[in-house]
């Protein structure tokens, strides 16, 4: 039975990639490299953890850097994406097993986000994992899709700002979606890299909490943040358009990408809900109100 040693990472200073490492590390199942364009960082990075230059631009950089691996885990940031494409080959040439590419986030396997541009790329390198598996069927690819992420800053922000009072409130509020930490995500590639025939390639759908903008505003005014409050309202359908209208004259900012995400895990039947997840399987456990709760607290007092 094939198991997973060593395993390399990228990506392995951002916000999804830290704590992907220090669960790795503390697992004390693995042998951990993190790949890196500046080896000047090394003192970044966690006791432990061996580092490697790479060059992204080069496949023979990487295959060499990957040689021996049996895992690869790819936290690159959104707009690094496309740098992903000589991961993938690179990681077949060196007999990696198994891959879990930088596609976090709302379930892409939904035709319907299948044609919104922000999400081509990462589109794109899951299509490459899957070619590869049928020329090298000992290669092997998993994707994680976890909708929000959660946590007491900028990703709590985005879908309700607790300490400012501020929210745009999506159809009206009360539509059911997935929030994950970034703990839970570190604990899912845990959980694939030890139940490799279950989780391979397909993706995994995972979460911390089902929850919606409105009870996140509720608990809020339980712990206190009563008054004061500034709410707009906006439909998710009407977010798309405008984004797609934006898209084609040339308009990539922030504030268009997130009418895109916010129709993706927002709007009703979009990606942004999984009735069924992986969670058992993988060993992530249920968030409890109270520790909703704890997180929205710190979001408020910050």
């Amino acid at each position: 039975m094939t198991t997973i040693k060593k395993v390399a990472v990228v990506g392995a200073t951002g916000k999804i990639g830290r704590p992907i490492v220090e669960r790795l590390l503390t697992s004390k199942l693995f042998d951990v490299t993190v790949l890196t364009r500046d080896d000047s960082r090394r003192r970044d990075f966690p006791a432990g953890v061996a580092v490697k230059k790479v060059d992204y631009d080069s496949i023979e950089s990487l295959r060499t850097a990957l040689e021996g691996q049996d895992a690869l885990v790819s936290a690159m940031a959104f707009e690094a994406i496309d740098e992903q494409k000589n991961l993938v080959d690179a990681a077949v040439s060196a007999g990696v097993k198994r891959m879990i590419p930088s596609e976090y986030g709302n379930d892409l396997m939904n035709p319907k986000l299948a044609a919104f541009p922000i999400y081509q790329p990462k589109i794109a390198i899951r299509q490459q994992c899957e070619q590869r598996v049928t020329e090298n069927p000992s290669f092997s690819w998993t994707t994680i899709h976890n909708a929000s992420f959660l946590g007491p800053d900028w990703t709590l922000d985005f879908i309700v700002d607790v300490k400012n009072r501020t929210a745009d409130i999506k159809d009206g509020g009360d539509v059911l979606f997935c929030a994950t930490t970034y703990d839970d995500i570190a604990q899912a590639v845990i959980g694939i890299l030890t139940h490799l025939e279950e989780t391979a390639n397909r993706p995994v759908r995972i979460s911390s909490v089902n929850t919606t903008q409105n009870e996140l505003i509720a608990i809020a005014k339980e712990l206190g943040a009563t008054d004061g409050w500034n709410l707009t309202y906006s439909e998710t359908e009407n977010l798309e358009s405008e984004a797609f209208r934006r898209w084609a004259e040339g308009d990539h900012s922030e504030e268009t990408i997130a009418m895109f995400i916010n129709r993706a895990f927002i709007g009703k039947g979009w990606g942004g809900y999984f009735p069924v997840r992986d969670n058992e399987l993988l060993g992530i456990k249920d968030m409890e109100r109270d520790e909703l709760k704890a997180i929205i607290k710190a979001a408020i007092d910050r």
